[in-house]
């Protein structure tokens, strides 16, 4: 049964995945969720993405290496995060938003309100 709850909801989905092919019309879902993961967790580790979202490393790799200012195939990633190094671990490398980072989530979130 379909209420207006749902609806709005199913709407507010559809705009946000609609929202994410505006930035990048290929983005795989695990990259879309990997990039809000950052944005709810700005200074963990890649390590702690794994962990929190079940992912391999080489998936998480992947997908923030697309995420940040260049690919792991050396082409133009989406600079929407960087690498920070843990000035108390330099092995693990602490995970931010970037300034165009910080703006897409104000534009997603624009998306759904």
């Amino acid at each position: 049964m379909k209420t207006e709850e749902t609806t709005h909801g199913l709407r507010s989905i559809f705009k946000l995945i609609a929202a994410f092919r505006a930035l990048e019309p290929d983005m795989p879902m695990t990259q879309a969720i990997c990039f809000i993961w950052v944005a709810l967790n700005e200074g963990h580790t890649q390590v702690e993405l794994r962990q929190a979202l079940g992912m391999p490393s080489a998936t998480s790799s992947r997908n923030l290496s697309a995420l940040s200012k260049v690919h792991r195939l050396g082409k133009l990633g989406l600079n929407l995060i960087e690498w920070v190094e843990n000035p108390e671990d330099r092995r693990a490398k602490m995970l931010y938003l970037t300034p165009r980072g910080k703006h897409t989530v104000a534009t997603l979130l624009d998306t759904i309100r």
